[in-house]
């Protein structure tokens, strides 16, 4: 089971269409049983900068569910397929983030949403499994 909270670190694409060819992290804000929404994470190593930006927000504290400094960004949501093997994509054992800071940034991203415009980027099993053949579940034959 993935739960809200949690971190994901997958290959996929961006909301802008391009390829992304590394593991991304993701933050699980919600599972409805068919379908997990997510939000991107960054690492601020570099890009304090960013912290700026009303999009984006500061993982303070980030470990668990990230390793390293991070922000949440609040302007882009992945919406992707859940099938069992999604749980191999599931971050640091599967500790989830703060409460406190889990429903501040729940909070936060329904404010944002509901004054900006977020395009929703859709990972379907297929497209999931083509980018990160580590989850594909494994076929046995019998001869």
């Amino acid at each position: 089971m993935v739960y809200p909270g949690q971190g994901l670190l997958l290959k996929g694409f961006f909301a802008n269409g391009t390829e992304c060819s590394y593991e991304r992290p993701f933050l699980v804000i919600e599972n409805n049983g068919s379908i997990l929404k997510a939000l991107n994470v960054s690492s601020v190593k570099g890009k304090s900068h960013k912290l700026l930006y009303p999009s984006n927000k500061n993982l303070n504290p980030f470990k668990p569910p990230f390793l390293e400094p991070s922000f949440v960004k609040l302007d882009e949501l992945y919406e992707m397929e859940l099938f069992p093997n999604l749980q191999k994509a599931i971050v640091d054992k599967g500790n989830i983030l703060d409460s406190t800071l889990f429903s501040k940034i729940i909070s936060d991203f329904k404010s944002y949403s509901s004054s900006n415009s977020v395009p929703v980027v859709t990972y379907s099993k297929t497209a999931i499994e083509q980018r990160n053949p580590i989850l594909i579940e494994a076929k046995t034959s019998f001869l």
